[in-house]
């Protein structure tokens, strides 16, 4: 996609054929300040369908054909995505440069920083703002099910362009799978037990379960953290599974127990993700 993709049909078409479900936003209105109606962010439809329901071909031409107009993409399950909104220097410092979120190349540069696009999880993902990292309040929004954001080729009230930045010739399947525990420890604890769901069964994920049968389930109080790191190395690293697969596997191998909790085992996964020094895919 080109940088110079203005607000309309065509770029409403692109991001559809990328499997999206987008609606229209009217854009802003000359002298109309951030944060008012008119501002350029505020859908032109009635949108609650849509979280759940992609539109038909016949009716994005309908919605995009009779003027110019932002696209909106609707986070969560329905569109497959979960979207960062890193808002200042340092929000954008913290997720990228320290490197508490993976590169991802779906990228857009907006007026005040970059949306980071990244695979929706297969649980349910909150819409947060202003997250607090446990080093300050930051100007990092998680937009996910039930949320939407500004598309590239959109324009912002102060008369900026949503650029396409990163690597968009990738397909929505190469973006890194959105892990909860990336963000501080609170929002780990939004995912409690009876939340979690089944994830996809597959030749790999099948695998690394019956890898995980074989092992004697850890006690507390008898070598269960030295143990639960280690069956998490072999998972995302070994296995190669992303964060949040490794995350339910060992949940469903050693959790839903008295004394257990979901956050003490996402750490274990962030851990071995950042210390682990297994080869990555030797299990496979």
């Amino acid at each position: 996609m080109s940088d110079d993709v203005t607000p309309g049909l065509a770029n409403a078409r692109a991001l559809y054929e990328r499997g999206l479900s987008i609606i229209p936003i009217p854009p802003p209105r000359p002298g109309v300040p951030v944060g008012n109606p008119g501002d350029g962010k505020v859908p032109a439809i009635a949108w609650r369908r849509f979280q759940t329901e992609r539109a038909t071909t016949s009716e994005i031409e309908a919605m995009f054909a009779d003027a110019p107009m932002n696209v909106a993409v609707i986070t969560g399950r329905i569109s497959g995505v979960v979207v960062i909104d890193a808002d200042t220097p340092e929000a954008i410092e913290w997720c990228t440069r320290r490197r508490h979120l993976p590169y991802t190349p779906w990228q857009t540069q907006t007026a005040r920083g970059f949306h980071l696009w990244y695979a929706h999880p297969g649980v349910h993902v909150p819409n947060r703002a202003r997250l607090d990292t446990g080093e300050g309040r930051l100007a990092i929004d998680v937009r996910g099910d039930g949320g939407y954001v500004i598309a590239p080729g959109s324009q912002h009230a102060t008369g900026v362009i949503y650029r396409y930045a990163g690597d968009w010739t990738r397909t929505r399947a190469a973006l890194p799978r959105f892990w909860p525990g990336w963000l501080h420890a609170t929002e780990r604890r939004s995912l409690p037990p009876e939340r979690i769901r089944p994830i996809p069964a597959g030749p790999l994920i099948d695998r690394a379960r019956r890898y995980l049968a074989a092992v004697p389930v850890p006690e507390i109080g008898a070598g269960s953290d030295v143990a639960t790191f280690t069956q998490a190395c072999h998972l995302v690293r070994g296995f190669g599974l992303a964060a949040i697969d490794a995350e339910i596997l060992l949940w469903e191998w050693a959790g839903n127990r008295h004394g257990w909790t979901r956050a003490w085992i996402a750490d274990k996964v962030a851990s071995a993700e950042r210390y682990g020094t297994e080869p990555i895919g030797g299990l496979r």
